[in-house]
């Protein structure tokens, strides 16, 4: 049987249909419109008249809703409750409405839209599959000041109607028809007496759990930056760069006329199968925005309207067009700037298309697919921390791999699992291992160790699954591999072509099994512990004898990939670490600094360089604009956002997984990070690493304790550098003999300087330890 293109039904089910936990006793049934495909839901209550302390609405309506009161929408999110695997998990957002309220008649009413919930197709889809109608469920608790409670939930007394939102497809777009639009029909004077009921339904099983990840809010609006004429009545809009949005028009003309917007990246014509239609109210101007759809794109194709010099009468004049910008509001924690442009730019290109897949998963892009892919999740993690405070969605999205999860273990590619793919696309260990990597990664940066006892059952069943795929060789059964490497003849041709699948899956098992003995030996799981380190002993062994060639000391076929996975994990003799290393540098010294890795690797290949003391070879990789890379993105395409491949512009111009050079940006380039074994940035290492022509660079980084803020400058008056350490933390700064032997702090000797503690002077390197506070080292001659 193929799933296919079709909603994944089996293996999502699960026992209590609609249960809750325990936050809200929720009083009220799921509730649904009255025929309409998409309904306007209300319901009128009065307000005692005595003085009100707290009034807060739960609010769940599937797959996305916008929830109003007495006429004003309730919060300034957008598509509102994130996307979960809606028979496990349906989240609901509370608002506080205590000042929305007046004594007397008062009215809540909702919006409901599709969503991920309910994907029906007519125009393009990425699947289609429905877990059901759209629905709502809602309880508003109004407190007193005397101490009593009055609660007003969904019931039967609710009235509903068709919305003018006609068409609503989180791929395919949205049509609205202002025409039926009713003024008023969420306030309490509202005549609903032509209104249809609600039917009591059932919900779509899903434990009910509070909003955990942090809201997708518009985070700016964009007028066009330019727009064209192509043709009467149709122009071509650029907003300037590519972004997760929504499109926005101002337009004025006669009650039946219509708009219609299609989107691209590109200029060269629209995406097929996604568009919006407006349809005019008439009598003055009117501003459409969609509301439960989104997409990628950087171009606007409006058809049906005249600029005001273009104006013919016959057609809507097209006053503005814009969009918004939607993404998470996770709260920003980072920033990194140097004094080189190309780097600045690979930031800013980075980020662009990080907060474009910030969404309430972790999305691949933001046009064709909006999956949440695992791969990324991981092997971005830290240059997505660096920058913004990931510890809400990632929780999610933890949880998310649970719910996926299937009886034998198995984590599949993507999660929520929507859809169902074949082969590698289904089963990679280099994606579904998210499942442990994302808690322990959650742990280490945040200090979480909630999470680890939360997703423990599933980190171990997944982990025991992948060891139960390995061969006659003890090596894990393959998958995707190093997806995307790279080779002059091909370029990128999707599946691994240089180096063996099984390789980068063992690989993550034999680091998923390492993860589990550290788990379960902090959780007092004395016989786990034992058994998984026994296990990534094997796994090592089997990994060595499969792949490691001591005579030349290489890894399987020598490609960069197989170099760096042996490094990174530490998955070649010690004793050979630095031949090893040796060997990736001839290998990327060979290929003229071009990296052959696929998005898989490339983390590895980053942190292997970096770790090996070998930053002077990132550069050369980043200080290229030749195919492929980031130069050859940012300075021969003229691209703003990340392209799925970096060698020309791909399928997606909009991808953020080979955007992990942030980590190096932040970790080594200004030299934040934390010790080896740390959690929680408790103790720090700060080692800049200048390389190449960087002379400056600076940055920070909100950790769970405070900012951490580094600043230097290297000149031929010797290095300078500027620290900043938070309240109760500890920092190890690393400061090189090369940049000069006399060190003084705020132009005292070490031994005279505040806040100093141990040093410990190396051949190469002097580490000084320090308590909270800001410093200012210089190294220079004596």
């Amino acid at each position: 049987m193929s799933f296919t293109g079709k909603l994944l039904i089996a293996g999502l089910l699960f026992a209590v249909a609609g249960g809750s936990d325990a936050e809200v006793v929720w009083e009220g049934p799921w509730i649904a419109g009255e025929g309409a495909t998409l309904p306007l839901l209300r319901k009128t209550f009065t307000v005692q008249d005595k003085a009100v302390t707290e009034a807060t609405a739960y609010v769940c309506g599937l797959g996305h809703f916008d929830f109003f009161v007495n006429g004003a929408k309730c919060g300034d999110h957008v598509l509102d409750p994130g996307w979960t695997n809606y028979r496990k998990t349906c989240m609901y957002v509370p608002f506080d409405v205590t000042g929305l309220l007046k004594p007397g008649p008062n009215a809540v009413g909702v919006m409901l839209g599709n969503g991920m919930y309910n994907v029906t197709g007519e125009r393009y889809t990425k699947f289609k599959g429905s877990f059901g109608e759209p629905k709502l469920i809602l309880q508003l608790e109004i407190r007193y000041a005397d101490g009593s409670v009055e609660t007003v939930h969904t019931d039967d007394t609710w009235r509903s109607a068709p919305s003018p939102i006609i068409f609503s497809c989180i791929y395919g777009g949205e049509d609205y028809d202002a025409r039926m639009e009713q003024p008023g029909w969420d306030t309490a004077g509202f005549d609903d007496a032509q209104w249809g009921g609600v039917r009591i339904v059932e919900g779509p099983g899903g434990v009910l759990r509070e909003q955990d990840s942090p809201p997708i809010k518009v985070a700016e609006t964009l007028r066009a930056v330019g727009v064209e004429k192509r043709a009467p009545g149709e122009y071509i809009a650029d907003l300037g760069w590519n972004l997760s949005a929504q499109p926005v028009l101002k337009v004025s003309g006669a009650a039946g006329q219509s708009v219609t917007i299609q989107v691209s990246e590109l200029p060269d014509g629209p995406w097929k199968g996604h568009s919006y239609t407006y349809t005019l109210k008439g009598g003055g101007e009117e501003v459409f925005r969609p509301r439960f759809t989104y997409f990628g794109f950087q171009y606007l194709f409006i058809s049906g309207a005249d600029l005001p010099e273009d104006a013919s009468g016959t057609r809507p004049v097209l006053l503005e067009a814009g969009a918004d910008f939607i993404t998470s509001s996770a709260r920003p924690v980072g920033a990194f700037e140097c004094d080189h442009a190309l780097l600045n730019d690979i930031e800013a290109m980075i980020t662009r298309s990080v907060r474009s897949n910030l969404q309430s998963v972790l999305t691949d892009c933001p046009h064709r697919e909006k999956l949440g892919w695992l791969e990324v999740s991981h092997l971005m993690g830290p240059s997505i921390a660096y920058h913004f405070d990931i510890s809400g969605l990632y929780r999610k999205i933890c949880r998310d791999t649970a719910e996926s999860q299937l009886e034998s273990g198995l984590v599949p590619d993507i999660a929520p699992e929507y859809t169902r793919f074949g082969g590698g696309f289904f089963e990679s260990a280099e994606w579904g291992s998210a499942s442990v990597q994302l808690p322990w990664f959650l742990y280490r940066w945040y200090g979480d160790e909630e999470i680890l006892a939360r997703q423990y059952d599933t980190m171990a069943r997944y982990t025991r699954y992948l060891a139960g795929t390995r061969n006659e060789q003890g090596l894990a059964r393959g998958g995707l591999g190093d997806w995307y490497d790279w080779t002059p003849e091909k370029g990128h041709a999707g599946e691994a072509q240089l180096t063996p699948i099984a390789l980068t899956a063992t690989a993550m098992l034999y680091d998923n099994a390492r993860i589990l003995a550290r788990v379960a030996g902090l959780q007092g799981k004395g016989a786990e512990h034992e058994a998984f380190t026994a296990l990534a002993a094997e796994v090592r062994g089997d990994f060595l004898r499969a792949y490691y060639h001591p005579q030349t000391h290489s890894v399987s076929t020598g490609s960069q990939a197989a170099l760096a996975c042996g490094l990174y994990f530490g998955l070649v003799p010690n004793e050979d670490r630095g031949a090893v290393l040796e060997q990736l540098v001839q290998s990327v010294e060979s290929m003229a600094y071009r990296p052959t890795v696929g998005e898989v690797c490339f983390r590895f290949l980053v942190q292997s360089l970096a770790e090996g003391g070998r930053s002077d070879v990132l550069y050369r990789i980043l200080d290229r604009t030749d195919p492929p890379g980031y130069g050859c993105m940012l300075r021969v395409y003229n691209l703003k956002t990340l392209s799925e491949q970096w060698d020309k512009p791909g399928s997606s111009l909009n991808h953020c997984m080979f955007g992990q050079i942030q980590e190096w940006f932040q970790g080594y380039l200004v030299g934040i990070r934390q010790v080896e074994e740390g959690a929680g940035f408790a103790r720090l290492r700060i080692g800049p690493t200048p390389v190449g022509g960087v002379n400056a660079a600076s940055g920070h980084f909100d950790g769970p304790r405070g900012r951490i803020e580094v600043a230097w400058t290297r000149s031929e008056d010797g290095f300078t550098l500027r620290v900043t350490v938070p309240e109760d933390t500890t920092a190890d700064i690393v400061l090189l003999k090369a940049w000069g032997s006399a060190i003084r702090e705020s132009g005292k000797s070490l031994q005279e300087a505040r806040g100093i503690g141990a040093v410990l002077v190396r051949d190469t390197e002097t580490i000084v330890t320090v308590k909270p506070g800001t410093y200012h080292f210089h190294c220079g001659a004596p």
